[in-house]
């Protein structure tokens, strides 16, 4: 389910961002609280195992093991797989951007394969784009607070002229 920001960031207040971060409803903090949890447990019950329970050669080996694993740390290319990483998420937005229909391509093709100067063949053309730019127009509505606004019910479609009863 998607949650709308728009009227809480148009009335913005410095504030407003901390508002945002810590809002429940569809919050980043709700996707990670769970594995948040697990790692600082984890990451505390080291520290008191570490401080409390460790003799001083327990703590020596201990620190020699992670002098180690963090020598080992540099093996691993971080910035090739934060590279990778940021690759996936631009070329997943190209493909959301790029599979948004647009009509340009549709009204292109239409003019150039129905042929005609006829009235019948300039009626196909036009009703083919018509109903392009009302589908468009109708999915713009569900993605678009612009468009929303501006179309807010279909009778708001039918008095702009995009489509008739």
């Amino acid at each position: 389910m998607t949650v709308k920001y728009n009227l809480a960031v148009s009335t913005s207040r410095p504030w407003t961002l901390f508002k945002l971060l810590f809002r429940w409803r569809g919050s980043v903090w709700k996707s990670v609280t769970f594995e948040l949890v697990i790692w600082l447990l984890l990451y505390f019950t080291i520290g008191i195992i570490y401080r409390k329970m460790l003799s001083p050669q327990q703590i020596r080996d201990f620190e020699r093991i992670a002098h180690i694993l963090d020598e080992k740390l540099n093996l691993i290319p971080l910035d090739f797989m934060l590279g990778f990483f940021v690759t996936s998420v631009i070329n997943r937005w190209l493909k959301f951007f790029n599979n948004i229909g647009y009509i340009d391509n549709i009204a292109l093709m239409t003019a150039a394969y129905v042929r005609g100067d006829d009235e019948r063949s300039r009626k196909m053309r036009r009703n083919i784009v018509r109903y392009c730019v009302l589908s468009q127009a109708l999915v713009f509505r569900d993605i678009s607070m612009k468009v929303r606004k501006r179309f807010p019910t279909l009778d708001s479609v039918v008095a702009s002229g995009l489509f008739r009863k």
